[in-house]
């Protein structure tokens, strides 16, 4: 090194080669320096990777909409609905309508997208359907308000193109799964958070929390409703509506028509069933990694049960029901391969627990006024305490697990 420099830096000290060369360690002296400048090189190759992984995780989530545009307009749309509902309750079934318009199908259009399986059969499941079911039923009577002649009202016998029978049969069905199994969703289901961002993950909470807050306004402010949109509702039948039979608070399901909790029930079953033979038929084999034969299979499709095996049920069910070893289940979530008993005991506790909502959550809601509005403001401060989650995640915990989880990597290529 004499003939290129005189001394050399090494950790912020300065060492004089003359006196390096009289050190009996001086021979090794290159392989040192050496070894040093290549540590330092793979030093920084290794904050450069870890600097593009962060990079590609930011723009992960600004292709998930995270930028201030849309937090800003997912706040202000919280701000509106919260003062739609408490100001103006009589027109919160519009904004429901108009705003399900546009983020039904953009969620959807997300799930088509998916990858590597694509999402678009979640649109089967139950609180989905229920929320087509109702704007479905909104549109059908806004159509019949704007056709029908001024005295073919809902007042009158016939109620118009939507007799009165049916409007009553529509309203008991759906005040029943309103405020029984959607409400109830939103306590058992992890993923019903406000990410003001985050057209899918408000799309979810959407159709989970507004349905039993237009069912409160139907309910407790359906005279504002009547005053302010009288071809569309008249509510006639609001004041005798019941919620059991009048055969008892236990009834077979099916029975029971003409109350809350009867019709809610029929509603169901008339989305179990069909929902049970399409899983059977088709849907259990659709995700799939490998076909009997063990070749593989290229599935395209997923579905709410598999998705819902894979985030733990499967290891539950197993544990609980099947005595089945935590690695087999987890095995079964990798190959998304579920057999037919996870199947129905799947289906059996869904079917227990919608039920259950009815008359643990949704008797209470119909009968006390206040019980009604609390549940509203706990699963909305839940629906918040979860979106403060993944926030504080996305600011704290996130880059930082990247970090050592690349420094990691680092540690078991050099051992």
């Amino acid at each position: 090194y004499r003939g290129e420099f005189a001394f050399f830096e090494l950790d912020e000290i300065v060492y004089d080669v003359d006196a390096l060369d009289r050190n009996p360690a001086a021979p090794k002296l290159p392989a040192v320096v050496h070894n040093f400048i290549q540590f330092k090189k793979g030093e920084l190759a290794t904050v450069q990777r870890i600097l593009d992984e962060i990079e590609l995780i930011s723009l992960k989530r600004t292709s998930e909409g995270l930028n201030e545009t849309n937090f800003t307009v997912g706040v202000l749309n919280c701000f509106f609905l919260i003062y739609l509902f408490g100001a103006h309750p009589e027109h919160l079934w519009l904004a429901y309508l108009v705003e399900g318009t546009y983020m039904i199908p953009k969620r959807f259009r997300i799930m088509w997208n998916a990858r590597p399986l694509n999402q678009a059969l979640y649109y089967l499941d139950f609180c989905w359907m229920m929320n087509f079911v109702g704007s479905i039923v909104i549109l059908a009577l806004m159509f019949a308000g704007w056709t029908d002649g001024p005295h073919e009202g809902e007042g009158r016998r016939h109620g118009g193109s939507v007799s009165v029978a049916a409007r009553e049969a529509l309203f008991n069905a759906l005040l029943g799964v309103s405020t029984g199994p959607l409400m109830g969703a939103n306590i058992a289901l992890p993923f019903v958070a406000c990410l003001f961002h985050d057209v899918s993950t408000m799309t979810g909470l959407f159709i989970h929390v507004m349905p039993p807050m237009v069912m409160y306004t139907f309910m407790w402010k359906g005279d504002l409703i009547r005053e302010a949109w009288p071809r569309i509702f008249s509510l006639s039948y609001a004041e005798k509506v019941r919620y059991f039979p009048e055969e008892g608070v236990f009834f077979v399901p099916g029975s029971g028509l003409g109350s809350v909790a009867g019709n809610a029930i029929a509603l169901y079953l008339l989305w179990w069933i069909p929902y049970v033979c399409f899983m059977l038929l088709v849907g259990i084999d659709l995700p799939r990694k490998y076909n009997t034969d063990g070749n593989p299979a290229n599935p395209k499709y997923d579905t709410v049960f598999h998705s819902t095996m894979r985030q733990g049920a499967c290891v539950a069910i197993g544990h609980v029901f099947r005595g089945r070893s935590k690695s087999d289940s987890l095995q079964q979530c990798e190959d998304n391969c579920f057999d037919l008993v996870d199947f129905f005991i799947y289906m059996a506790f869904h079917l227990f627990a919608a039920l259950s909502a009815i008359y643990v959550i949704g008797y209470p809601c119909f009968v006390w006024r206040n019980f009604h509005l609390g549940m509203i403001c706990a699963v909305v401060a839940l629906a918040v305490m979860r979106g403060s989650r993944r926030y504080t995640y996305y600011a704290t915990k996130m880059y930082s697990r990247t970090i050592r989880k690349s420094f990691k990597l680092e540690e078991t290529k050099h051992q």
